[in-house]
């Protein structure tokens, strides 16, 4: 521990942590607590403030003995390493030992002489607990790098008002994370309204999607209101928009460009303000140069991009997935090695569905023994009957914000320029506040 004539006295130390509002403690470069606020103290250690000052911050906030930088990003070393603020996504455990996302946001302290001397950590919860645990169409908690890039990803994106383009193979859970960002943002307190591109013809879409009066066509016999104006100041999630016929695309681009649609069957126009998340298992870019998806919708929805990983990315969190459905299912036995070391070999094309599936099937074979490997499917036992996967990419790893900087850049102008340079309005509609928007347009050499 540096000298102690570099820090303030105690009490400043702890005026200042105490100043924050969410969970907050000051550290030092051996990892030491010097300071922590209440919030955090009962939130990791369910003990007094000062009783977790002089310990360890991986040993509180990790359960661990060794620091997270052995399987995570660590803000310390990050921080007194580059000597500016840091952000990434962990996972906490709390008093309870129950697993918490949080977004970390590290500062550094700097003493007379411009050298860190401490960093200072705050975090904010993304699942609140076990909220990512939700069922098997969905992402289930794990901590695996690719994983966590992810949250890190969709908790970024959160922040913003941009489109979403969200990729990801049958059952990766891109409805949940569709949710995710919808959950963070600011218009969570709105709707979130889903449309399965997959389930209806050009006419019904056009119906769904705007809504009709009354006559408008035969069996039309009341007003409806359209799923874009129900989302209005709230989110529309498009689930496999590439499904989408170049008819609806059409419609579908008019109203997003200019916030305008009319009901079917009627001639006043209405307005929606919606923050639009889509969602693909197929190639868009592939499908742009066939002419099977229009490029200026994609490039419209295309403004930010995240890609989840597919389960055979993430082979680290299968223990921790199938204890999760086991437990769920109230199973007790357990599973043996060489079942789990099929599993372990397993692609899983149909990802996390296909994994409940597959240990819904085993329970009920096995009738409440340990799960073997005669309880598994023919096509996890036997490599020759392994089905071929279908990646969204024809890379074999996954990508995150790809083309993230050009699209936000264009966007950032199209917006400055709706508002004639007017940096409050323009950072109003984006849903950013004015300094973040400086700091992007100061990125993008915009200023």
């Amino acid at each position: 521990m540096k000298q102690d004539h570099e820090f303030p006295n105690q009490a400043f130390l702890q005026s200042l942590v105490d100043a924050h509002q969410e969970p907050f403690c000051l550290v030092d470069e051996q990892y030491r607590i010097v300071a922590a606020n209440q919030r955090y103290a009962d939130l990791y250690a369910g003990l007094d403030k000062q009783a977790v000052v002089g310990r360890k911050c991986h040993e509180i906030s990790h359960d661990s003995d060794v620091p997270c930088d052995a399987h995570e990003e660590c803000p310390l070393r990050q921080t007194f390493d580059q000597g500016h603020p840091f952000q990434v996504v962990h996972r906490h455990f709390d008093q309870y030992h129950e697993p918490d996302y949080v977004t970390v946001h590290a500062t550094p302290i700097f003493n007379a002489a411009g050298a860190v001397v401490l960093m200072g950590e705050s975090m904010t919860s993304i699942s609140h607990g076990r909220d990512l645990c939700f069922d098997a169409e969905k992402m289930v908690s794990g901590c695996c790098p690719s994983f966590m890039r992810v949250l890190d990803n969709l908790t970024s994106v959160a922040e913003t008002d941009f489109p979403v383009l969200i990729l990801g193979e049958t059952g990766s859970g891109k409805e949940m994370a569709a949710q995710l960002i919808h959950r963070k943002s600011r218009r969570a307190d709105r709707e979130f309204v889903t449309i399965d591109c997959t389930q209806f013809t050009e006419e019904r879409f056009a119906s769904e999607l705007f809504g009709h009066i009354r006559g408008a066509f035969t069996g039309a016999v009341e007003n409806k209101m359209g799923l874009f104006e129900l989302a209005d100041r709230g989110t529309l999630f498009l689930d496999e928009i590439g499904e989408l016929p170049l008819v609806s695309q059409a419609k579908l681009l008019r109203a997003l460009e200019t916030g305008k649609f009319r009901r079917l069957g009627e001639t006043r126009e209405r307005r929606a303000d919606v923050r639009l998340v889509c969602a693909t298992n197929r190639d868009i870019q592939a499908m742009v140069k066939l002419g099977e998806f229009r490029a200026d919708l994609y490039y419209r929805i295309n403004c930010m991009q995240v890609e989840l990983p597919p389960l055979r990315h993430r082979k680290g969190d299968l223990p921790e997935l199938v204890n999760y459905f086991l437990d769920r299912a109230g199973h007790r036995q357990g599973i043996s090695e060489a079942a789990y070391e099929a599993l372990l070999a397993y692609p899983f094309p149909g990802n996390m569905r296909e994994l409940r599936n597959i240990l819904d099937r085993a329970m009920a074979l096995a009738r409440g023994a340990r799960l073997e490997v005669e309880n598994l499917p023919a096509e996890v036992t036997s490599p020759e009957r392994v089905p071929a996967t279908h990646p969204v990419h024809v890379e074999n790893d996954f990508v995150a914000c790809a083309d993230h900087e050009i699209s936000e850049s264009d966007h950032l102008r199209e917006v400055l320029h709706k508002h004639r340079g007017n940096r409050r309005q323009a950072a109003q509609e984006l849903g950013i506040t004015e300094r973040t928007l400086y700091r992007r347009l100061k990125s993008h050499s915009l200023i």
